[in-house]
């Protein structure tokens, strides 16, 4: 069964609108690393360095992405893989980091659990982000 074709016009909207999604994700994927830094300077080194690299992972991988969608080169589909692997790598260190950085105390298990959702949540933006091409 043949698959309709989007009107120019159709097309150009989903792409806006994409990415400005994207771009919201910047926005919030930026707080997450501002937040990383404050938590940093109130002493809390176990939950503040992977809050920071997962905020700043995922605010650049997210501006890659909106940045290839608006452009519309052909390298897109590169462009926007490159950054989902980076944002997953990124996750996984952040979780090792986390796990590296916690404290001996009762409070282990938290730092880790916060670090591990924070490395998941990205995780999943990173599978869901981008623009997916024809095959």
């Amino acid at each position: 069964m043949a698959v309709p074709q989007q009107t120019p016009a159709a097309e150009s909207r989903r792409l806006h609108r994409s990415a400005a999604l994207h771009g919201l994700a910047v926005v919030v994927f930026g707080l997450l690393a501002f937040t990383g830094v404050g938590t940093l300077g109130s002493g809390a080194r176990a939950l503040g360095v992977p809050v920071l690299i997962v905020g700043a992972a995922g605010s650049m991988g997210a501006l890659i992405i909106m940045v290839s969608v608006l452009r519309r080169s052909r390298g897109t589909a590169r462009t926007q893989r490159a950054a989902r692997i980076g944002m997953v790598v990124a996750a996984v260190v952040a979780v090792a980091v986390g796990v590296a950085l916690a404290p001996a105390g009762w409070e282990r298990g938290f730092v880790i659990t916060v670090n591990a959702l924070t490395g998941v949540l990205l995780a999943l933006f990173a599978a869901l982000a981008g623009e997916r091409t024809a095959p």
